[in-house]
């Protein structure tokens, strides 16, 4: 299934590999929140937001504290992306579940996830395990705090 989690998305990070698992059954889940009560589907949709916001306000912290060279770029896709999300998440409140809504949770949204997982993030963890390996694990302001 398109809205599940697999294998190849692995970034090699455990935070960020982590929190892209619990991403897709969140998806998975509202995506099968469909074919049931609409207060279950609005509570499926917003457990998937509220996990979506803080992984991406996550990886834009973990870009900024790394100062990872394709952060401006990797920011606008979570900005393109949410855009897009809340425009299926405000129909389904006004609407219930349409077409589109079904269209968005079963196919926009998990595709999304997999191509900006692949082309985006890969490379950010990729940047992180190199700065791993060079012994740059942390940034001078990090105080402590890990950044895999």
């Amino acid at each position: 299934m398109p809205s599940e989690w697999s294998p190849e998305l692995t970034l090699n990070n455990e935070l960020l590999d982590g929190q892209h698992v619990e991403l897709f059954r969140r998806l998975s889940a509202a995506a099968a929140a469909l074919d049931g009560p609409r207060d279950a589907l609005v509570e499926a949709v917003d457990a998937f937001a509220d996990t979506l916001v803080s992984h991406l306000a996550v990886e834009e912290r973990l870009m900024d504290e790394t100062l990872y060279p394709e952060r401006v770029r990797h920011r606008s896709a979570h900005e393109l992306f949410v855009a897009d999300f809340e425009k299926v998440r405000a129909e389904l409140r006004r609407e219930g579940a349409t077409p589109a809504v079904a269209e968005g949770l079963r196919r926009r949204v998990p595709e999304w996830l997999r191509f900006h997982t692949r082309v985006n993030d890969a490379p950010f963890g990729a940047y992180l395990a190199r700065r791993r390996a060079a012994g740059a694990g942390r940034a001078p302001h990090d105080h402590g705090h890990r950044l895999s």
